[in-house]
């Protein structure tokens, strides 16, 4: 029976760092499990982040449909980085502190 609820509490932990955009390290730790084995629970619950949301992530913004085909060609033939093309589109409102 203990075993039982500890696979629940996984679960549960497991559902709630993805609805939440945690960090997958994050969700990771509180489990106690590696990345792979946190990335194949999550696959078998049905959980995993598409890879437009993964890059989202990771971005820390989100590139909205009507302005996708702008960004991308900023960042091919401008060769800009991600957080600039953002600037430029209006997407980010704020500066992020970084190196400089």
């Amino acid at each position: 029976m203990n075993a039982k609820l500890k696979a629940e509490a996984r679960r549960k932990i497991i559902l709630d760092g993805y609805v939440n955009n945690e960090p997958l390290k994050d969700i990771a730790a509180k489990i106690g499990c590696s990345l792979a084995s946190l990335k194949v629970s999550a696959s078998k619950l049905g959980c995993t982040r598409t890879p437009k949301e993964a890059a989202a992530f990771r971005r820390g913004f989100r590139v909205p449909e009507e302005k996708r085909r702008d960004y991308y060609q900023l960042m091919i033939a401008g060769q800009y980085k991600a957080h600039e093309c953002a600037r430029i589109l209006g997407l980010l409102t704020m500066q992020l502190p970084g190196p400089e």
